[in-house]
């Protein structure tokens, strides 16, 4: 079994890969094992390729692609019963694969990567679709989707189009790029995005700023995720854990204009100097 720091480091290894040598399953369930320490990949990854063999047996082999796909939607999603989790959609629990294996219940973006991680066992070419406030599959090159969330409903561009506008209560114009698929990279970071907005909005900072250090591995310039992380180190009263975040920042930045930053560790020495 793999500590939290061991964890850590396989998913930085993971994910500073290019985008098409990054195994979704593999970082979803390192991401997973700083929450669940006992975690075993190994017998995770075996429940996955259980699910594409049970899939495999109920297709022929002359079957097509989409026949192919609406097996692994028929299969996942009916027989096997895994759903969205609608009643508990804020759940840390949904965004983890191991718990989403276990429970069968999961949020758009988590069922959709057993989708896809399922069909790459079946070589079949799927991609994950962020759509503005859900996400889908695509099987490559056909035109079809598939909303893991909602029992793996078949859709057409024309229902993605009608799915937006449902969601939006009509205030968002629709964009064809709506439906450019994900790189594995932008599907990891929403996966954390989630994950940061729960345990921000439940002010367990601790786990929050976790999360946000595995999104600085992705995206090691982004001030906005520096600056939150500090924001959550400051609710702790941690003043130097989040003047030490701002300052790494800057050591890397190559921004000539660094004023916001350099005041808000300013205003940060100011609180420290106040508790001593």
């Amino acid at each position: 079994m793999a500590t939290n720091s061991e964890f850590r480091s396989l998913f930085a290894q993971l994910v500073a890969k290019p985008d098409e040598d990054i195994y979704l399953d593999l970082a979803a369930l390192y991401l997973a094992g700083e929450e669940y320490p006992g975690l075993d990949v190994s017998s995770n990854l075996a429940h996955l390729d259980a699910l594409a063999t049970q899939v495999s047996a109920r297709v022929t082999y002359e079957a097509g692609p989409t026949a192919i796909a609406r097996s692994i939607s028929g299969y996942l999603f009916h027989e096997v019963g895994f759903h969205g989790n609608s009643m508990e959609y804020y759940n840390p629990d949904n965004s983890f694969l191991n718990r989403v294996l276990e429970t069968h219940t999961g949020i758009p973006i988590t069922l959709s990567l057993l989708f896809i991680e399922v069909a790459r066992r079946l070589d079949l070419r799927c991609s994950g679709i962020g759509l503005p406030g859900h996400f889908i599959v695509s099987l490559d090159g056909t035109g079809e989707y598939f909303d893991p969330f909602n029992s793996g409903a078949l859709l057409s561009a024309a229902d993605c189009k009608t799915l937006v506008q449902r969601i939006s209560a009509g205030h968002l114009e629709w964009a064809d790029e709506f439906l450019a698929p994900c790189t594995k990279h932008s599907i990891l970071l929403r996966m954390l995005n989630n994950l940061k907005s729960i345990y921000m909005h439940t002010k367990n900072y601790t786990k929050a700023v976790g999360i946000i250090e595995r999104m600085t591995i992705i995206t090691p310039g982004l001030l906005s995720l520096h600056q939150e992380q500090a924001w959550c180190h400051a609710q702790q009263h941690e003043y130097r854990l989040a003047i030490n975040v701002l300052e790494g920042y800057l050591e890397h930045s190559d921004d000539s204009d660094n004023t916001q930053v350099k005041d808000q560790i300013n205003g940060l020495w100011a609180s420290l100097s106040r508790l001593n």
